[in-house]
């Protein structure tokens, strides 16, 4: 065989041998996800604004923050599920858990890249339809990927470009960030999340004009940060969990009419200017986080007001219970009454009295044999002395 054709079967296997290897998302994990997580993480309910039904959902979650395929036990699934039971956040809540095999599945899944199939492209609606945009320079990708990025096509054959740093073994800083300018209308997704960036340089994000979701979660920016993406129409998304974005900062955001999902778990912004902004753009959702103290505050008055409803309504039940069973309890001993009176009682018999028992004649003892004794020798018959006739006495 041709040393060229062995190389090329060779070359064949391997591919066939990956491909084989490699983990399906909607042949192995997704069916682990609806079976498991999506009763809590689903469509309908979706705690901690977590939804693991669909690529969707678990794209607009952040895949860098859920999965973190850089490193996946630090990802917020993988960290959980592998938690010990008796843990407060071991996952799934109040359910069994993973077996072994899945959550090696799982883990194997995220290190090849976490992958899953597109669904719609993002803001696909008739309203909101996808830029018109030429192709990015191939230099200007080439120099992102050199930096660490990570560059994908929004979906297959796509100039629109989906760009994260979360993969990279060196942090993105400002210099990384300066690079976008030259694919800045290509740029629709953005994931800076525990990146260097600074207020300063993240001036550049200004001229994304088509970047509908940004996240910047676990950065050090601030409100002056956020002036730069006051003019960002097309914004959709934007997670700014554990920066120092105050009260202040969201007056940046008012103008932001596109905008769906904002979070801000753990920063100073306090809860009356959350909803102030929340109320003021139509369709805005704003999530401080499950443990904000207001939020906990509210959650738990309404889960109080449930349960007392709940306890009232089983009280009720309960006295409408136990007044059916009296009514019961009544209603069969008047019944019992009413059958005994249509079926009068058979006459008695008279009562038989006992014949005397005579008592019982005892057998005589069965009279053992007497055991024979040894007869007794008779003494030799003495023979009686002569009488002697008496002395007469002479008369006087």
């Amino acid at each position: 065989m041709r040393p060229v054709l062995v190389l090329l079967l060779l070359a064949i296997t391997t591919n066939l041998a990956i491909a084989e290897d490699k983990v399906n998302f909607s042949e192995q994990i997704q069916p682990i996800f609806l079976e498991h997580c999506a009763k809590c993480h689903g469509e309908r309910n979706a705690k901690g604004d977590i939804r693991l039904h669909s690529p969707a959902g678990i794209r607009e979650a952040g895949i860098d923050y859920i999965l973190n395929p850089a490193k996946p036990e630090e990802g917020e699934l993988l960290a959980r599920i592998i938690l010990p039971v008796d843990d407060d956040l071991f996952m799934p809540k109040g359910g069994d858990p993973l077996a072994q095999e899945q959550i090696d599945l799982i883990r194997k899944w995220i290190e090849q890249g976490a992958e899953m199939p597109e669904n719609s492209p993002a803001a696909e609606s008739e309203e909101d339809p996808l830029p018109d945009v030429p192709p990015a320079p191939p230099e200007a990708i080439e120099k992102l990927v050199a930096s660490g990025a990570q560059v994908l096509a929004l979906y297959q054959d796509s100039p629109l470009l989906r760009v994260t740093f979360a993969y990279s073994d060196k942090k993105a800083g400002d210099e990384e960030v300066a690079l976008l300018t030259e694919v800045a209308k290509q740029v629709i997704w953005l994931n800076l999340a525990q990146s260097e960036i600074t207020n300063t340089g993240s001036a550049p994000l200004a001229t994304l004009e088509n970047l509908t979701h940004l996240h910047l979660e676990l950065t050090a920016i601030n409100d002056e940060a956020l002036a730069h993406l006051a003019g960002l129409q097309n914004l959709a998304y934007l997670n700014l969990y554990g920066t120092q974005i105050t009260d202040a900062g969201l007056e940046h955001l008012k103008g932001l009419k596109k905008l769906k999902k904002l979070y801000l778990w753990q920063t100073p912004v306090s809860y009356e200017a959350a909803m102030a902004l929340q109320d003021g753009t139509e369709g805005l959702e704003v999530n401080l986080g499950w443990n904000h103290p207001e939020v906990a505050k509210r959650r738990l008055n309404k889960e109080l007001e449930r349960v007392t409803a709940r306890k009232e309504d089983a009280t009720k039940r309960e006295e409408q219970a136990k007044a059916e069973k009296d009514s019961a309890a009544t209603r069969e001993t008047e019944i019992q009454k009413e059958l005994e009176a249509l079926n009068p009682k058979p006459e008695e018999p008279a009562e038989e009295k006992p014949a005397e028992e005579k008592p019982a004649e005892e057998k005589p003892a069965e009279e053992k044999p007497a055991e024979e004794k040894p007869a007794e020798e008779k003494p030799a018959e003495e023979k009686p002395a002569e009488e002697k006739p008496a002395e007469e006495k002479p008369a006087e």
